[in-house]
């Protein structure tokens, strides 16, 4: 028989004489025509009883009658004496290629280079002793294939960072295959084969299907990957997360959108997600493979392999394929503090001119989704919009391609950051670049920090935040239904980086749906339960057990910081919180109007309420410190993260995204403790640096602008001074803006406006400070009684057995309503006293 043909290689014909059930598990292993590594094969028939070929002492002898280049045998040992103390390399098997003008050429087949056993279910192994066993000159008869992109089993997620699909690494153990593929190349291409003559020298060898090749070309490929570059014409549409390419005889990675010069201001912050017809591939292929692009099911394009290396470009179907330069050079980049000379931790980003990202090694060229992908951590990476940045510790290395570089780096809000173009060629091999401070307000003592993190680990942590020069990180343990996160990360005490710099801290966020979310900082045992009152925070079904108050009660007995997580909302408790003194801190993670003035409203009522920033980060598309709170510690403290939480809870803080803020009335800086006026106003300047661009900075007295200045157009530092007169007890904060009505945004997954905004400066005219506002008092008294009314009504408290809560015996109901009833005394005592 002649056999099948497929783009220059034929099938052969075999003898079979052996049922597949001498497999283990040989029911499962698929028979008939087949396609490996784009190769055709026919096993046996799937009905047939013989199914496989059985080779012993006796010479079996399959009939070819042609001329090729390359033979590709599936074939295996039945016998595993390989794991029973064989030795590697011995001779097991003799084929012979006879020619029809006489002359014979033996190929010896030894164990461990052309052949090995066929695998085993190994039920009684705990680890399958063929998996890293496999012949040294063969591959497994299972090609690798892209795991599903966007979609599959939970169980699955972390496989799907791997892009193959293993079917090794499952459990249960599932054979992966049954037999070796060995190319090998014809001694004499030019003379006609009659005949492969089979002879085992023991064991028996099993052949499962041959194949020839007429083509110049290793069946199995030995190029490494190369990047494809593909433009989508309107015809083809946008790239997008649909789009795959399959190569027959090769394999390819998923497509990934390009990354264009985003021209933004500052450089290496990122660039929105926008619609993009210009992605890039990378392949390894044999010259007669076959590329295909696909948009789901359907074919966009086509391209042959061997055509497109040999020209550099090809188009049709509204599709152009090209290849840019293959050269690259593996180059150690050290990124260096201008004023030290020494690497800084800081992270980066490298592309080609094409728009190809090349990550250092260890880091990831194309982070995530195309957006909000929660509860990730892959590692030191982070993506704002469309570009995917590492965190290195000053030094790094891996590939970069010849030709223009484009390189970004950035560090926090303190340093310049840099985008650049380098050149890379054959003799590169070192890349020194420098970043420059522009501020330094440790030395001021302002220390930065971001008070809410998630879903990283404290190394991680760490690396990041020195990265993004972050001093100090609260990584927050929380619960997610039956998801408990960063519980092996709390140990009751600060981690310190080696250089003593960074501080990161496992304390909790805990979480009621309806009542609100508290950051616990500085934690030295934890409070629980975690979260309470049933999903989404808590447990499906889950019973109310406790209240925000005897949380933040618990944390204070320790010493610890409570600070109201993403102010104004959850607006259940914070009023009781509000009203009985329990808060630390009210943490923004966004400033928009509502928020600004819900936190107005209460400074008006006369609440001291210190500002903190956090980012809320709960994927790897937020990074560290992108809003952060500089907290000023006194000079005669040492700072460490204790000092820092001290900082805060004298409320001697401001808030960014970005710009650097300083505000002094009367030359005092925020604080809770408010101060007398000198006379009958006080001189209140505030001044605003900033690597983003700013418009906007203004004095806000009481919750009206006071003064302001605007600039024509976006720079980087502005200032404003008036004369403030002070007839009441006042309250005076500063801000500024990003530009445009709309405020400028960040490229992170929530798209956050570029502001900052200091905590306010007090004054008092009286012996004591006080402010009434009717309205808020009666607001605050409102959401207090809805707090009640939700916990006696509408909240989980019928246990359905006998029940001894964690807070002991007394009854449960008095115990949740204990703080709202003290605060509703507290606000209508405020409220006779205002009145």
């Amino acid at each position: 028989m002649a056999g099948r043909e497929v783009r220059g290689y034929r099938t052969v014909a075999l003898p079979f004489n052996a049922p597949r059930s001498i497999l283990d598990d040989g029911e499962s292993y698929p028979l008939g025509e087949r396609t490996l590594y784009g190769l055709p094969f026919d096993f046996g028939a799937e009905r047939g009883d013989a199914a496989l070929l059985r080779v012993g002492p006796e010479a079996v002898t399959i009939p070819l009658g042609r001329t090729f280049r390359w033979m590709a045998i599936a074939h295996a040992l039945e016998s595993p004496d390989l794991f029973e103390g064989a030795p590697a390399g011995e001779v097991r098997a003799h084929y012979t290629l006879v020619y029809e003008d006489g002359r014979r050429e033996r190929l010896p087949i030894r164990l461990r280079f052309e052949i090995g056993p066929t695998p085993r279910l190994w039920s009684d192994r705990a680890i399958p002793l063929d998996w890293g066993q496999t012949p040294f000159l063969a591959v497994p008869d299972a090609q690798h294939r892209l795991m599903p992109r966007v979609h599959g089993r939970f169980d699955a997620a972390g496989a799907r960072f791997v892009d193959i699909d293993d079917p090794q690494a499952r459990s249960p153990y599932v054979l992966p295959y049954r037999f070796y593929l060995w190319p090998c190349r014809n001694p004499r291409p030019e003379a006609r084969v009659a005949a492969l003559e089979v002879r085992s020298l023991g064991p028996d060898v099993l052949i499962g299907a041959l194949t020839t090749g007429d083509l110049d070309e290793d069946p199995l490929g030995r190029t490494v990957w190369r990047d494809v570059l593909i433009d989508l014409g309107p015809p083809a549409g946008p790239v997008g997360e649909d789009l795959s390419v399959e190569v027959d005889r090769g394999s390819a990675t998923y497509v990934y959108r390009r990354a264009g010069d985003p021209g933004a201001d500052p450089p290496a912050w990122g660039a929105p997600i926008e619609e993009e017809h210009r992605a890039y591939v990378r392949v390894t292929a044999t010259p007669s493979a076959r590329l295909t692009l696909r948009r789901g099911p359907a074919v966009l394009a086509a391209c042959d392999w061997g055509a497109l290396l040999a020209t550099g470009r090809h188009s049709a179907d509204g599709v152009t394929w090209r290849l840019p330069d293959a050269g690259r050079a593996w180059v150690r980049t050290v990124v260096r503090d201008s004023a030290t000379g020494e690497p800084v931790p800081c992270r980066v980003h490298f592309r080609s001119a094409d728009g190809v990202p090349y990550a250092p090694h260890g880091h990831h060229g194309h982070l995530n989704s195309d957006g909000n992908t929660w509860n990730l951590d892959i590692g030191g990476d982070v993506r704002l919009g469309a570009i995917t940045f590492s965190y290195i510790d000053g030094v790094c290395e891996g590939w970069l391609p010849f030709g223009e570089v484009v390189v970004e780096v950035a560090r926090g809000f303190e340093y310049e950051p840099l985008r650049a173009t380098v050149t890379v060629g054959p003799d590169s091999a070192e890349l020194d670049l420098t970043l420059t401070r522009v501020a330094d307000l440790a030395a001021e003592g302002r220390y930065s920090g971001d008070t809410h993190v998630h879903f990283v680990s404290t190394l991680g942590a760490e690396l990041e935040a020195r990265g993004e020069d972050v001093r100090v990180a609260n990584l927050l343990l929380s619960q997610w239904g039956h998801l408990f996160t960063g519980t092996e990360e709390f140990t009751g005490r600060p981690h310190t980086s080696a250089d003593g710099r960074t501080h990161v801290f496992a304390g909790q966020e805990n979480r009621s749906g309806m009542l609100g979310h508290l950051n616990l900082l500085g934690l030295r045992r934890p409070v629980m339960p975690w979260c309470t009152g049933g999903a989404e925070e808590s447990e499906l079904g889950g019973g109310l057990e406790t209240t925000l108050s005897h949380w933040a009660d618990e944390c204070h007995e320790q010493g610890g910081t409570v600070v109201l997580a993403h102010f104004p909302v959850p607006d259940g408790e914070a009023a009781a919180l509000l009203a009985t003194d329990r808060l630390d801190a009210v943490e923004m993670i966004a400033y928009d109007p509502y928020n600004l003035a819900e936190y107005y409203r209460c400074l008006n009522a006369g609440y001291r309420v210190t500002l903190a920033g956090g980012t809320d980060k709960m994927t790897a598309e937020v990074p560290i410190g992108l809003v952060r709170t500089y907290a000023q510690v006194p000079q005669q403290e040492d700072f460490d993260y204790w000092a820092w939480c001290r900082a805060v809870r004298r409320g001697a803080t401001f808030v960014t995204s970005g710009p650097l803020l300083w505000l002094r009335a009367d030359g005092r800086e925020p604080g809770r403790e408010p101060h007398p006026p000198g006379g009958d106003s006080v001189r209140v300047e505030a001044e605003a640096l900033s690597i983003f661009p700013i418009d906007r900075i203004e004095i806000v007295v009481n919750g009206c602008v006071a003064a302001g200045r605007t600039s024509p157009g976006p720079g980087r530092a502005l200032e404003v001074a008036a004369d403030v007169p002070v007839t009441e007890d006042s309250w005076i904060a500063a801000r500024c803006f990003g530009p445009g009505a709309g405020v400028a945004r960040h490229h992170d997954v929530w798209a956050r406006p570029i502001m900052a905004h200091t905590s306010p400066v007090y004054l008092r005219t009286g012996a004591e400070y006080g402010r009434f506002d009717a309205g808020t008092i009666e607001h605050l008294l409102n959401l207090v009684e809805g707090s009640l009314a939700h916990i006696e009504e509408r909240s989980r408290l019928l246990w359905p057995g006998r029940v001894r809560h964690r807070h002991g015996p007394d009854d449960h109901l008095d115990f949740l309503r204990a703080p709202f009833l003290a605060a509703r005394g507290e606000l209508l005592r405020r409220r006779a006293r205002g009145a």
